[in-house]
C-alpha cells in the first residue's frame, strides 16, 4: 500500500495478533492506534522504547465511555 492510499480507519493485523488502525494521515504523517492482544504483548513490543510521559493532546480527550451508546 502506498502512503497516498492510507485512508482513516484502515486496519492492520501484524503478525503477533496486534491491530493496528489508522486514525489519522496528514502532511506525510500517520497517526495509527493499535490494539494489543495482551499487556504481555504491550510490555515486549516497548520494552526497547523509552517512556517520555503523558501526552496532554491525548490525555484531554474524553474517555472511551463518551463514546458508548
Amino acid at each position: 500500500m502506498r502512503p497516498d492510499e492510507l485512508r482513516r480507519a484502515d486496519h492492520f493485523r501484524h503478525d503477533d495478533d496486534t491491530d493496528e488502525i489508522v486514525f489519522a494521515v496528514e502532511d506525510g504523517r500517520v497517526l495509527a492506534i493499535r490494539e494489543y492482544p495482551s499487556v504481555e504483548a504491550f510490555e515486549a513490543a516497548v520494552e526497547d522504547a523509552e517512556y517520555v510521559g503523558t501526552h496532554e493532546g491525548i490525555a484531554e480527550l474524553p474517555g472511551v465511555e463518551a463514546f458508548e451508546e
